[in-house]
């Protein structure tokens, strides 16, 4: 495996700027050394990259993502430098097939899985699903996912959500009262409070956190009395005094998918059009086309505004955007530098901020010790960017080359 050195570059170690003018060698796929001074003895086959006038940072991390079964999902991904992807609901052997290839390939973003999420019959995200995707098989795959009624049921999902290879547990809370959809039934079902808090504690048994969806104020406040550790969006529509002395008390971090509620509320065209630039014409009509499914007094800006507020509070912000193929308005890895840049620019974030949401505080909730960083010992996953980050979001997008395991994919 060939090592290298990024000699004078801004090095942001997922916190801060350690370095203005900073080395950053990298040896069998991990991190050997990060200095001040260039090193003085480096491996014979070592590849000397000048970084002068470019920030070095870690691997982008997107904490919610749908890859179903597309190896290109994660092609695409890394690209724009999200070197893994948290996959928050899918068909365990599509997750194992692609983790299988990103364990072989370095050239596609890694991703981790909650396999099947906690879901019910006839409940979320089933009640979409059926509406969305183009999938003729579609009805066939939903008879296979969990269908939680008790305790037992609970406890036997973690289980085997676990042997399939998932490491995280997703809840499911939507009653549908923010979307614009023909649903069979109105509210969308839902498991009960007791059964919710049956999975989450059967989840803490096995010693893994939960994820779950809730998207309304009162579906939120429901996931929060549950227990969860985080949330995977943020609600978009004002929080009241109840929810916020909930997450005051129980400090879940919060995935806020702005990008996917842009889409959602038909909002942010022109910023969605401005990071679709480079896509082919069929991936930039994908994310430029909104799903515009909100209904009223469910917007984005409440969503911001409700960011703001969390924050403020010492609520964490885990980046995620909730890319799809199946969902319009958000694209792989695009969405990820958009998302970033409406923390920034909607929710008074500063760069710096906004990248450590995307990096060290993801993988520090999240549990991942092996990434998120540029640490000695850990992953060479890095991203080379010019100009700096850390004071102008926009410079995400100048990316000049991507590594994972140490090995160059752009």
């Amino acid at each position: 495996m060939p090592s290298f050195l990024i000699s004078n570059a801004r090095v942001f170690d997922g916190e801060s700027v350690i370095h203005t003018s900073g080395h950053v060698l990298v040896v069998d796929g991990s991190i050997k050394l990060v200095s001040a001074t260039k090193p003085t003895a480096t491996p014979r086959d070592c590849t000397i990259l000048d970084g002068l006038g470019c920030t070095v940072l870690p691997g982008l991390i997107d904490a919610h993502v749908h890859a179903y079964h597309d190896v290109d999902f994660l092609e695409k991904a890394i690209q724009y430098g999200v070197t893994t992807v948290i996959d928050l609901h899918n068909e365990p052997h599509w997750f194992r097939d692609l983790k299988a290839i990103a364990a072989e390939r370095d050239d596609v973003s890694d991703i981790i899985s909650v396999c099947y999420a906690a879901t019910i019959k006839n409940g979320w995200p089933s009640a979409i699903v059926t509406l969305s995707s183009p999938d003729p098989d579609v009805l066939n795959r939903i008879s296979d996912w969990p269908n939680i009624i008790d305790a037992a049921s609970a406890e036997e999902y973690v289980a085997k959500n676990i042997a399939a290879g998932a490491s995280y547990i997703k809840l499911m809370q939507e009653s549908g009262d923010g979307i614009a959809l023909p649903f069979p039934t109105r509210p969308v079902p839902t498991p009960s409070l007791q059964i919710q808090k049956s999975i989450v504690d059967s989840a803490h048994r096995h010693g893994l956190l939960t994820f779950a969806h809730a998207v309304s104020c009162s579906d939120t406040l429901r996931m929060l009395e549950a227990g969860v550790d985080g949330l995977a969006h943020v609600c978009n529509e004002p929080l009241n005094l109840d929810a916020l002395d909930a997450f005051n008390r129980i400090k879940p971090f919060v995935i806020p998918t702005l990008a996917i509620h842009a889409s959602a509320s038909g909002e942010e065209q022109s910023s969605r059009e401005r990071f679709a630039d480079g896509l082919d014409n069929g991936e930039r009509e994908h994310m430029c086309s909104c799903l515009n499914i909100s209904r009223e007094g469910f917007t984005l800006q409440n969503a911001c505004e409700n960011v703001k507020v969390l924050r403020d509070a010492g609520i964490e912000i885990v980046c995620g955007t909730d890319s799809s193929k199946h969902l319009n308005g958000v694209m792989a890895g695009a969405s990820l530098l958009h998302e970033l840049w409406l923390y920034v620019n909607r929710c008074n974030f500063t760069p710096l901020e906004a990248l450590k949401s995307a990096t060290s505080v993801t993988a520090r909730r999240l549990k991942l010790t092996d990434r998120g960083r540029i640490q000695e010992g850990l992953k060479a996953d890095l991203v080379l960017v010019k100009g700096d980050p850390t004071t102008s979001i926009d410079c995400v997008t100048d990316i000049v080359t991507v590594w994972r395991n140490g090995q160059r994919v752009k």
